[in-house]
C-alpha cells in the first residue's frame, strides 16, 4: 500500500511521487477541490457520464467540474434557511441532505432550520417547493434513507419532530401512503434500499438493508443483528382498519457473515452495494455487504438476490408453529388484490423468517476479512486486456483512505488481492460520501473539507519497472513500451499477468533492478535500527549482513516494517545490509544500506570524484508488489 514514508526530505518526496498528495497521481489540486470552509455533513450526487459532481453542504450546493486534462473548478449555489423559532436550538442551519435528478434539473432538500424543505435547481435558478416532510430529516445526524422510483418516493425519515420517534419505512409519494408497523423493527439503522423488477410486474420487490437491536437477550449474543427486509412494490395495504395504511407484505431475514474455520463473526452491517448481472438476470445480482465486529475488524460477504428471494418465498416464520395462511405472508398478489387480514396478522406478529441469508459459494463464508475497519464500498466489474472478468472493490477505511481490492475466480478458486491504498485528499479526513461512475471509470469522494475525483486506472503509482507493474496484479494496468499504463490508454495489447502466482516471469528482463546503495556514518557503541516497509502481505522479508540473515519477517508479521535493531554498534556491525523480499521465485533487493565508520566516511568525503555521497537516513519504498492477500 502507499504507506511507506521516509525520514527526511528525500523520503517525503519519494512518497509523494509514488502515492501522490491527492490520490496517487501526484497531481495535487488538479483532481480535487477544497470547499474553503468546513462542511460537517456532505451529500454527493453524480450523474453518470458527466464530468461534474454536486455536493450538498451547509446552506449551499457545490458544483465541481473535473474537465479532462484541466484543473478542477467549483461553482456555488446558495440555499438560505428560515430559522424562525429555531434560534435557540441546535442544527438551526440548512444542511443539504438530498440531491436527486428531477426533470431538467435537480431536486434539493435540506433540514432548513428544523423545517425540512425542498427546492428545484435548474441552471442556477433556485425555486422553493416549501416544506416537504419525509424528504429531509430535522437534524443532519439522523439516520435517513430516501429511494426514488419514477413517481414513487420511499423514505425512512420521520415526519414529526417530537411525536414520531419510531423509525418506519414509508411510501411517501405514490398511489397510497404506507408505513411499517411499529413492532416489526427494533431501533433500526437503515443502510440501503433498492427496487428489484422481477419476472412479473406485480412481483416487483423493494429490498432494504438495515441493522437493529438483537431481540436475543443472551449476554453472549451480539448487541446488533443485520437484516434484509422485503416489501411488495404493488402493496396496496390491507382490508381492515388496522392494516389499511400499513405494509402488508413486510418480512425480514438475518444476514449472516461469519467464518466457522476461524470462528470469526461479523454482525454489524456497515454498507451495501448491489452489482447487477451483466446479462440482466435479476436473480444473479450480487449484493456486497461490509460488516464489522466489536473490535472493528471487517469482512465482506457477497449474496445473490436469487438466494434472498428464495429465503422469503420458502422459509417458515420464526416463532409461528401453525400452518401458514393462504396466501402466505410476503406473497405479492396480482391485479392489486388486497392482502387478507389473517395473512397480515400472522406476518405482523411474526415478521422474521427462520432461514438466514448466507453468502454465496459452496463454503458460504466471507469473500475475505481484514484487520481494517471498512465503512463504505462500491464495486466495478471490468474486463482485463485478455477478456478475463474482474470485480474491483473500493473500500473506505476509518483513516480516510481507500483500499482497492481485486476479486477474481479461476475454476473453483477465488483470488482476492488488496493491491493499493489511495489517499484521495490533501489532508486525511473521514470519507463522508462516495459515488462510482462505472462507464467513465471514476470514483468521487467527499470529506468535510474536499471533494476528489479518483481514476480507477491508477497505474503510474506502481514502481519497480515491469516486475512491480505486473506483481501489483492490477487488472486496469499493463506493461507497454517501458511504462506501466492503463489498458484503456492504448489501442494495442499490453503485457498483463494477473492471476498467476509469479507474473514477473512474463517480463522481458527476468532480473529486477536492485535498490541503490544508501550510506550512513555511525559512531561505535551507538544504537541504530534499519526499517524496511513490508508492502507485500504474502512475501517473506529478511535483513542480510554479508551472507548471514540477521532478521527474518514472515508473511503476517504484525508490524508494517521489518526492523533490524543494533543495540550496541561494534566494528563487526559495519558493512553492507540488504533487505530482501521473496514471493515465490520473485526475489527483490528492496533496500541496500552501507554502515560506515566515521573514518571510512571521512575518507570517502575526501574523494572529490565520488558520485555517491553519504546519504541522510531515508527509508525507501519497495517497488509495489501485491499488497496483501486477504483470503482467509
Amino acid at each position: 500500500m502507499c504507506t511507506g514514508k521516509g525520514r527526511g526530505r528525500s523520503g517525503k518526496e519519494e512518497h509523494e511521487r509514488r502515492c501522490g498528495r491527492s490520490h496517487g497521481r501526484g497531481r495535487a489540486g488538479k483532481d480535487q477541490v477544497d470547499f474553503g470552509s468546513t462542511e460537517p455533513h456532505t451529500v454527493l450526487f453524480h450523474e453518470p457520464g458527466k464530468d461534474s459532481v454536486w455536493v450538498g453542504g451547509r446552506g449551499k450546493v457545490y458544483r465541481v467540474s473535473f474537465p479532462e486534462g484541466k484543473n478542477a473548478s467549483v461553482h456555488t449555489v446558495n440555499f438560505g434557511s428560515t430559522k424562525g423559532s429555531c434560534v435557540d436550538k441546535q442544527d438551526c442551519e440548512n444542511y443539504i441532505t438530498l440531491i436527486e435528478k428531477q426533470g431538467r434539473g435537480l431536486l434539493v432538500c435540506g433540514t432548513n432550520a428544523r423545517r425540512p424543505s425542498c427546492w428545484t435547481l435548474v441552471n442556477d435558478t433556485v425555486e422553493s417547493l416549501g416544506e416537504r416532510r419525509g424528504y429531509a430529516p430535522f437534524s443532519p445526524d439522523e439516520n435517513s434513507l430516501v429511494l426514488f422510483d419514477g413517481e414513487e418516493v420511499y423514505s425512512t425519515i420521520r415526519k414529526q419532530e417530537y411525536n414520531g420517534k419510531i423509525p418506519r419505512f414509508r411510501r411517501i409519494q405514490g398511489e397510497i401512503e404506507l408505513y411499517t408497523s411499529d413492532t416489526v423493527m427494533q431501533n433500526p439503522q437503515f443502510i440501503k434500499a433498492t427496487i428489484v423488477h422481477q419476472d412479473q410486474d406485480y412481483d416487483d420487490k423493494i429490498y432494504y438493508f438495515f441493522r437493529e437491536d438483537n431481540p436475543d437477550k443472551n449476554p453472549e449474543a451480539p448487541l446488533n443483528v443485520s437484516r434484509v427486509a422485503q416489501l411488495c412494490r404493488g402493496d396496496q395495504g390491507g382490508e381492515s382498519s388496522l392494516s389499511v395504511s400499513k405494509w402488508n407484505t413486510f418480512l425480514k431475514a438475518m444476514l449472516v457473515c461469519s467464518d466457522p474455520t476461524t470462528n470469526k463473526n461479523f454482525n454489524r452491517l456497515q454498507d451495501v452495494f448491489l452489482l447487477p448481472d451483466p446479462n440482466g438476470q435479476w436473480r444473479d445480482t450480487r449484493v456486497y455487504g461490509v460488516f464489522s465486529n466489536p473490535w472493528n475488524y471487517s469482512a465482506v460477504c457477497v449474496y445473490s438476490l436469487g438466494d434472498i428471494d428464495k429465503v422469503f418465498r420458502t422459509s417458515s416464520l420464526k416463532g409461528y408453529h401453525s400452518s401458514l395462511p393462504n396466501p402466505r405472508p410476503g406473497k405479492c398478489l396480482p391485479d392489486r388484490q388486497p392482502i387478507p387480514t389473517e395473512t397480515f396478522q400472522v406476518a405482523d406478529s411474526h415478521p422474521e423468517v427462520v432461514q438466514r441469508v448466507e453468502p454465496m459459494g459452496p463454503q458460504k463464508t466471507p469473500l475475505f476479512h481484514s484487520k481494517y475497519h471498512y465503512q463504505k464500498v462500491v464495486v466495478h466489474r471490468m474486463n482485463a486486456s485478455n477478456g478475463d472478468v474482474f470485480r474491483v472493490l473500493y473500500l473506505t477505511t476509518d483513516r480516510g483512505t481507500i483500499h482497492k481490492v481485486v476479486e477474481s475466480r479461476e475454476l473453483e478458486h477465488s483470488f482476492v488481492f488488496n493491491i493499493i491504498e489511495i489517499q484521495p485528499f490533501r489532508r486525511a479526513a473521514t470519507i463522508q460520501a462516495m459515488s462510482l461512475d462505472a462507464d467513465w471509470r471514476k470514483l468521487y469522494v467527499s470529506s468535510q473539507w474536499e471533494v476528489s475525483q479518483v481514476p480507477l486506472d491508477l497505474c503510474d503509482v506502481y514502481g519497480g519497472g515491469c516486475h512491480g507493474c505486473l506483481m501489483a496484479r492490477d487488472p486496469y494496468c499493463g506493461w507497454d513500451k517501458g511504462r506501466c499504463v492503463s489498458i484503456y490508454s492504448v489501442q494495442r495489447p499490453v503485457l498483463q499477468s494477473i492471476n498467476p502466482a509469479e507474473p514477473h516471469k512474463q517480463c522481458p528482463n527476468p532480473k529486477p533492478e536492485e535498490a541503490p546503495v544508501q550510506k550512513v556514518s555511525l559512531a561505535q557503541n551507538s544504537r541504530y535500527y534499519l526499517s524496511c516497509p513490508m508492502e507485500s502481505r504474502h512475501a517473506t522479508y529478511w535483513w542480510r549482513h554479508g551472507q548471514k540473515v540477521e532478521q527474518s519477517c514472515e508473511p503476517g508479521h504484525q508490524s508494517p516494517n521489518c526492523i533490524l535493531f543494533i543495540e550496541n554498534l561494534t566494528a563487526g556491525h559495519y558493512g553492507h545490509y540488504y533487505c530482501e523480499a521473496q514471493e515465490g521465485s520473485y526475489l527483490h533487493k528492496a533496500q541496500h544500506w552501507q554502515l560506515l565508520s566515521e573514518d571510512e566516511a571521512k575518507a570517502e568525503q575526501l574523494q572529490s570524484h565520488a558520485h555517491t555521497r553519504v546519504a541522510s537516513l531515508w527509508l525507501g519504498v519497495l517497488p509495489t508488489l501485491t499488497l496483501g492477500l486477504l483470503v482467509h
